[in-house]
């Protein structure tokens, strides 16, 4: 007999599953509005960050924008970002918040995107806007708890990006049902 099956032995697996599982409120929630576990200027610092890491010197990229002059991909990635961090889906409520709210406007820099410019474009970079989503729910948890530069384990990885997965899924939701794309 080993020591796991000795040990195995002496507890009931029934107990150890009580003893083991999570209650209800100590499963972690996290808030739509990110800006309840961090400042604002804090996840808008944060997403600038990240959108500056993506290689916008490229020849084809740098082209590509110079004949379609109204595309402003850097403008709506970090819009989006911000937006959906901060618990805001709607594509026509992020074009007005553009209007309405400094820190929006500071964002689009005077190329405020239509409805349907937002809707396209998160279709379009759903992965990138997934991975950004998660980058940034990553640096709130961390910032939340306190837990520096932690590795954090595999399956709370898999459950950030599941979540950043549901907040485009909102968007888009409630943009179909507000008659967007």
């Amino acid at each position: 007999m080993n020591c796991l099956e000795y040990v195995a032995d002496e507890i009931d697996e029934t107990n150890i599953m009580t003893v083991f599982q999570p209650e209800e409120d100590e499963k972690l929630q996290i808030p739509l509005d990110l800006s309840e576990w961090c400042e604002k200027a804090t996840l808008l610092a944060w997403t600038r960050e990240l959108i500056e890491t993506l290689e916008w010197s490229n020849a084809n990229l740098v082209a590509y924008l110079r004949a379609h002059p109204t595309y402003e991909p850097k403008v709506w990635l970090q819009l989006l970002t911000f937006a959906y961090a901060t618990g805001i889906f709607e594509s026509e409520e992020i074009v007005r918040l553009c209007y309405a709210d400094a820190t929006y406007r500071s964002l689009c820099a005077g190329a405020t995107p239509s409805q349907k410019e937002l809707s396209c474009f998160r279709r379009e970079n759903r992965g990138l806007l997934k991975s950004y989503l998660a980058e940034i729910l990553k640096r709130a948890l961390r910032e939340k708890f306190a837990l520096g530069k932690t590795l954090l384990p595999a399956g709370l990885r898999q459950f950030l990006v599941e979540t950043a997965t549901i907040r485009l899924d909102i968007a888009r939701h409630v943009d179909r049902a507000g008659g967007g794309a």
